[in-house]
């Protein structure tokens, strides 16, 4: 069976709190549950702060999905809002200063096609979207240029793709 491609959306609190737990959990609400029940082992993951409009980071998936009633992202909620857990392994977050802005990547991605080029944000506002390959592969290549400290392979891969649309 061939691996999910998942786009996982923060808000920047819930991001804050997963990093302190160096982001051992990825937790899903009630809402999400059907969709998220797709996931499985090995499946990647890209992490977006819809806050910032920004693509910080990946990870694989190294367990079933798995209910959980501890709080963990937020101390003061009344209920659990993310029950729907699955551990993860080989994260890789960017430093801040390093996050890929979304209005450089998003013309690039299939997924936000079907909505005005100015408003592709639109397209990730629910917290759980399942992606394509090549999607995933455009995302997570700028995230690993961007650790090495070269983002101009981002810009050329964009170029790519754009030409290969035209012919």
């Amino acid at each position: 069976m061939s691996n999910t491609y998942w786009l996982v959306n923060f808000s920047l609190e819930n991001f804050n709190l997963s990093k302190k737990r160096s982001f051992d959990l990825l937790g899903f609400s009630k809402k999400d549950n059907k969709l998220t029940n797709k996931i499985a082992l090995n499946d990647n993951v890209i992490f977006y702060i819809s806050d910032l409009k920004c693509f910080v980071g990946t990870s694989t998936v190294n367990s079933k999905k798995f209910y959980d009633k501890k709080k963990i992202w937020s101390s003061d909620e009344e209920e659990v809002k993310f029950p729907y857990r699955v551990k993860l392994k080989s994260t890789k977050i960017l430093p801040e200063k390093k996050y890929i802005s979304g209005y450089d990547v998003a013309p690039s991605l299939n997924y936000v096609k079907r909505w005005a080029p100015e408003d592709w944000y639109l397209a990730l506002l629910s917290p759980v979207h399942i992606i394509s390959h090549s999607d995933f592969e455009i995302i997570s290549h700028g995230i690993e240029n961007s650790l090495k400290g070269n983002t101009s392979k981002l810009s050329l891969k964009k170029k790519t793709r754009k030409n290969r649309k035209k012919k």
